[in-house]
């Protein structure tokens, strides 16, 4: 049970436990709502990932079945014993429960992993409670890596999440500058609840619908040289010649370049953009494939 927003190296801990702990006739299951309850009361939406891509995470640690409510004003009036015997015993027949350390539920949060211990006997089930998952002497959490994410430190990122951040999303037709320049560049839509890298230059790497994958640089800006005032995400995708218009691709984040910068003419930036071109090509040989896909050492 728990968010799993962004599905870190502690939620990974937590479910290999499920997986390997599940009973011989049951099946390992995920519960989780679809918006953190805190941010759902905020009506402040900071996703790491979206649902598409945290339930592809989740089920490639060998978790069976996801069970995504969607979270409401109802559901936040359950009672934590009602939660328990409605939806974990009743409904999903729980006899296995596992949890991290500070893991709350129902009304105002009264429950958590001492509230699931009292009632175990009375219901019948186990429960397993997962210690913190420390990463420099510090316990991983979501709050965490949005926190980091807003910094654009993304190579920290990676460490906690086990991975390279990425973002699938669409690319839309732009102003068409990047053409103009020399480096056409894939404007992304992007969900407007994830939480974006801070404004910079990424090195990236983009993986497209076709199974084909390239390096790439990406700027995070409202674009102040040409007097922008939305952010845009724009990935110049270095050997590769192609349409992308109306096609999803995804974005992996792996090191920061550099600040935006406001240029004083199209030739200082065209000048910045050969230097960022050089210094990427530089960056190739640290970076590992393995199946098509950049992987952490």
């Amino acid at each position: 049970m728990g968010t799993f927003d962004g599905v870190h190296l502690g939620h990974k801990e937590l479910l290999r436990q499920t997986v390997i702990n599940k009973p011989t006739d049951g099946q390992s299951a995920v519960f989780m709502f679809d918006y953190p309850p805190e941010q759902f009361f905020s009506r402040n939406i900071r996703l790491i990932t979206d649902l598409s891509q945290k339930q592809q995470f989740i089920l490639a640690t060998g978790i069976e079945q996801i069970v995504c409510v969607k979270f409401s004003q109802t559901m936040a009036k359950f009672s934590a014993l009602d939660f328990i015997k409605t939806i974990l015993v009743d409904t999903l027949q729980a006899t296995q429960i596992t949890c991290g350390f500070n893991f709350r539920f129902g009304y105002k949060a009264e429950g958590n992993p001492e509230f699931l211990a009292r009632y175990a006997t009375q219901f019948d089930y186990r429960l397993n409670v997962v210690p913190p998952y420390l990463v420099d002497g510090e316990p991983i959490s979501s709050t965490r890596i949005r926190g980091l994410l807003e910094h654009g430190e993304v190579d920290r990122v990676a460490k906690l999440l086990g991975r390279y951040h990425s973002y699938m999303g669409t690319v839309t037709k732009g102003h068409q500058r990047g053409r103009t320049l020399g480096f056409p560049t894939a404007n992304m839509q992007l969900k407007s609840e994830l939480v974006l890298p801070s404004d910079g230059v990424y090195f990236t790497w983009c993986y497209l619908a076709d199974g084909q994958s390239y390096p790439a640089m990406t700027s995070v800006s409202n674009n102040p040289t040409f007097a922008g005032s939305n952010k845009t995400v724009e990935t110049y995708i270095l050997g590769f010649n192609g349409d992308l218009y109306d096609k999803t691709i995804e974005l992996q984040f792996l090191e920061r370049i550099r600040n935006i910068h406001q240029y004083a003419s199209y030739e200082e930036l065209i000048q910045q953009l050969e230097e960022d071109r050089k210094f990427v090509m530089t960056l190739l040989p640290a970076y590992h494939l393995q199946a098509n896909r950049i992987v952490l050492q």
